[in-house]
């Protein structure tokens, strides 16, 4: 594989994993939204419910309810997983790369080479 296509294959998994953030879905992270009040032993007690999380296979955008609005994903507000999405990226060139590989090997079949 040349250098080149290798930056193309890249460019186009980070693209798709980028535009994977639209893939939302709530949980399995919690945070707090609201504090119900205190407890007979003087504790706090917080109603925790599942976050929003965007990005496919694996979330990397999390949302931060006390910060941003809550139920709602923006790269600037909410949290980012450095791991999550690079672990996207691979999965998508992973795809990209094979299905490269599939279709050179369908086009040189069609023209009576050999692979």
């Amino acid at each position: 594989m040349t250098i080149a296509r290798v930056a193309l294959v890249l460019a186009l998994a980070t693209v798709a994993a980028l535009t994977s953030s639209f893939i939302e879905r709530f949980g399995p992270d919690q945070a707090i939204f609201c504090a119900l009040g205190k407890s007979i032993e003087g504790f706090d007690i917080y109603c925790p419910k599942p976050v929003l999380n965007g990005g496919w296979p694996a979330p990397y955008l999390v949302d931060n309810p006390g910060i941003s609005r809550p139920n709602q994903l923006a790269f600037v507000e909410d949290d980012f997983r450095p791991w999550p999405f690079v672990a996207n990226i691979a999965f998508y060139a992973w795809l990209i790369a094979g299905a490269g590989t599939a279709l050179r090997r369908i086009r040189s079949r069609g023209r009576g080479e050999r692979p």
